[in-house]
């Protein structure tokens, strides 16, 4: 299912256990698949290849080369790595506070988008960029709680494509610029998992009160948090295509030989033909932890 993968998640229960620290902020990479993961540990996903396609370096460290105050939006930096874009959020690492947004980064001359928010701890402290600014906690009182959520801050684009890229459905981040460790996943398309219940027919009968699909749109399902999908003889796996919509059930072209139940999520398919750029606008991507 979508989200923390199992490195993250793992790492997370050493660190909240107090096993061991969590590991060392570092290089993130934003990657898309065309096949999303089939399982936690980022397996059976198929990413794009080809075609002039990288994953897109969404955040990492830099060193600045001159101490800064709060009465200025300049900071001089030692290089310019070339990754960082306006709208990505700064932080210093060696100070242990947020400073600010990026405005400008030309040369080695980093503008935010505003005077610091704190000053330097010396003239060589370590920055660390982000597409993404500070998370939200969660909000509101169970069983209608919107968990703790961070959505990106500045455009994310990739390369020009030289070749088709196929149809996208989902992206990961990824801690190296290739294999690595993959931190989280997600589909494309910011909308909720929906409790479903299922009869036993050709096809299947979805019940799912108020889902707000149309006829034609692209489904996902999962078994995870205590479902059990009906027994088939096709496949519960992939895109799905919606169709019957009444208002309170639908089905999906999967004939069903029992009952079951499950969460199903509409998603979004991207198809990305050759000469054209692909981007994420801001506030496109939303990550949440429950």
């Amino acid at each position: 299912m979508a989200g923390l993968s199992d490195y993250s998640a793992q790492a997370l229960l050493d660190w909240e256990t107090g096993r061991k620290p969590m590991p060392a902020i570092g290089n993130r990479f934003l990657a898309l698949f065309t096949t999303a993961p089939t399982s936690d540990a980022g397996t059976g996903g198929t990413e794009v290849s080809g075609g002039s396609y990288a994953r897109v370096q969404i955040a990492g460290a830099v060193a600045a080369t001159a101490s800064w105050t709060t009465a200025t939006p300049n900071i001089t930096m030692t290089t310019n790595p070339g990754w960082v874009v306006p709208g990505m959020n700064v932080y210093d690492n060696t100070g242990s506070v947020q400073i600010g947004t990026v405005s400008t980064y030309v040369g080695t001359a980093l503008v935010l988008t505003g005077n610091a928010a704190a000053n330097s701890t010396g003239s060589t402290d370590s920055l660390i960029f982000s597409a993404f600014p500070a998370s939200s906690a969660s909000s509101g009182a169970e069983p209608a709680t919107l968990p703790a959520n961070v959505t990106n801050g500045a455009v994310i684009t990739f390369a020009a494509s030289t070749g088709s890229w196929g149809t996208v459905t989902a992206f990961g981040v990824y801690d190296a610029v290739s294999s690595g460790n993959l931190i989280l996943w997600d589909y494309l398309g910011n909308f909720k998992w929906l409790p479903f219940t299922c009869t036993s027919a050709s096809p299947g009968v979805l019940t799912c009160t108020a889902h707000g699909f149309s006829n034609a749109d692209p489904v996902v399902v999962t078994a995870k948090d205590g479902g059990v999908l009906p027994t088939t003889g096709g496949s519960w796996s992939g895109a799905l295509t919606v169709a019957g919509v009444t208002t309170d059930t639908f089905t999906a072209g999967v004939n069903t030989t029992g009952t079951g139940d499950g969460l199903v999520r509409k998603i979004v398919q991207q198809p990305i033909p050759s000469s054209s750029t692909f981007s994420f606008a801001a506030s496109a991507l939303i990550v949440t932890a429950a």
